[in-house]
């Protein structure tokens, strides 16, 4: 999941909510900017934009109070007869602009249903598999990127980085579950922010206000607007198929050769996961567009974060110390102080905070987010830097893994390399 910028519609607003078919003709422009070719043959006719790729949007009678609400339906496939599967989003023109309606669904709602009809790359929406990270457990997951919009743009930012590393989606799963009734696709929207003192946490699953969702993602403590802002994102949930594969945290030994713990030896175990959850998610073609650092150490990806390789060491029941070498999430002037330092020669010591960036088995999503303070590094003999390390976190369970001991059948399980040795 990543951010988008938002886009200058380059038109004034009406200020006068469109006829129908008007708004359809927006919405083919959006469209078209975001991905073109994609609105290729598609036509205005009756109250519908028809696509010869058999695919179409219409606009339904308006079920919100105030005349700038559009409710878009979208079929994916209009050649299943008689009662066609689809979704419905709302979306708003906010200050009357109705091109800013359209650019908001298209990039959210839009962007999954070209995903849908599309071969399944990514280019539009992310894909996420019935174990991801950050979809729902037991459904193929396609989800767009999450889009800000309001009086500031630091604040857009701010509320989209929010949502990201909230993992929502994931996180309300479980109160999603009795709404999932639709045997072909769910559509879920998540929409937060408002004016200060005023914010509103609401999801809507196929275009149905869900009282229970809408409080579990109210319970995650997102942070309040300052300024005018609201953050959307919309998912398409489909059941899972015996081709779907799995999606999980890559986690394998490697021969750095040093005490960090990387190498998997049977007295000093040691997993590396290969990427933050976030980077993971991301297309190849996102990839490319997005990422602006990649190294063995220290990614930066454009809208997405900054992201540091660090170590957590865990101690056993039985003497060993097993080290994660996994991914920390950086605010961007805390990794530019310590890039300086790093030039400087002037890291040891060096305290600084972060966010969790990976899950960490047996605790799995339990420590995702956690906040963390790091420190520890060291300059080898070699001339070569230690990692830094987790020392403490304010999250009480990633305190407990790092402070006390944990019996070596549960932390490794089959994963032990002693059992392995013969």
């Amino acid at each position: 999941m990543s951010w988008i910028r938002r886009r200058q519609s380059g038109a004034e607003p009406s200020g006068e909510r469109l006829p129908d078919l008007e708004f359809l003709a927006l919405v083919r422009e959006r469209l078209e900017a975001y991905a073109p070719g994609a609105t290729r043959g598609a036509e205005l006719k009756g109250d519908s934009l028809l696509s010869p790729r058999g695919w179409a949007i219409a606009v339904a009678p308006p079920e919100h109070a105030g005349g700038h609400h559009y409710d878009v339906v979208a079929f994916p496939d209009v050649s299943v007869q008689p009662d066609v599967p689809c979704f419905r989003d709302c979306a708003v023109a906010v200050a009357g602009d109705p091109r800013q309606a359209a650019d908001a669904w298209t990039q959210t709602a839009g962007a999954c249903l070209l995903e849908l009809v599309s071969a399944g790359d990514g280019d539009f929406a992310g894909r996420v598999g019935p174990s991801g990270e950050q979809g729902v457990p037991g459904w193929s997951s396609i989800i767009s990127g999450v889009l800000g919009y309001g009086m500031d743009e630091g604040e857009n930012e701010r509320l989209q980085a929010a949502l990201i590393e909230a993992n929502v989606l994931h996180r309300i799963a479980d109160a999603l579950g009795p709404a999932l009734e639709s045997p072909f696709f769910n559509g879920v929207r998540i929409f937060y922010g408002g004016a200060p003192g005023s914010m509103t946490c609401e999801v809507r699953v196929n275009g149905e206000y869900d009282e229970a969702a809408s409080a579990a993602m109210a319970a995650l403590g997102l942070p309040e607007p300052t300024a005018f802002t609201v953050v959307r994102l919309f998912a398409l949930l489909l059941p899972a198929s015996a081709d779907d594969t799995d999606d999980t945290d890559d986690h394998h030994g490697h021969s750095c050769g040093c005490s960090c713990g990387g190498h998997l030896d049977p007295e000093h175990p040691g997993f590396e996961i290969s990427e933050p959850h976030l980077l993971a998610e991301l297309s190849p073609e996102e990839r490319a567009r997005r990422i602006r650092t990649d190294t063995d150490v220290l990614k930066i990806a454009k809208d997405v974060g900054n992201f540091l390789k660090v170590r957590l060491p865990i101690r056993l029941d039985d003497g060993r110390t097993v080290v994660y070498l996994l991914w920390v999430y950086l605010r961007a002037e805390v990794a530019d102080e310590l890039v300086r330092r790093v030039n400087d020669s002037d890291i040891e010591g060096f305290r600084f905070e972060g966010l969790l960036c990976n899950t960490v088995e047996p605790w799995g999503e339990d420590v995702l987010r956690a906040p963390v303070v790091l420190g520890g590094q060291r300059v080898n003999p070699d001339g070569s830097l230690r990692y830094s390390e987790i020392l403490e976190s304010s999250d009480p369970l990633l305190s407990r893994i790092l402070t006390e001991t944990w019996p070596a059948e549960d932390v490794l399980g089959d994963r032990d390399p002693r059992l392995r040795t013969p």
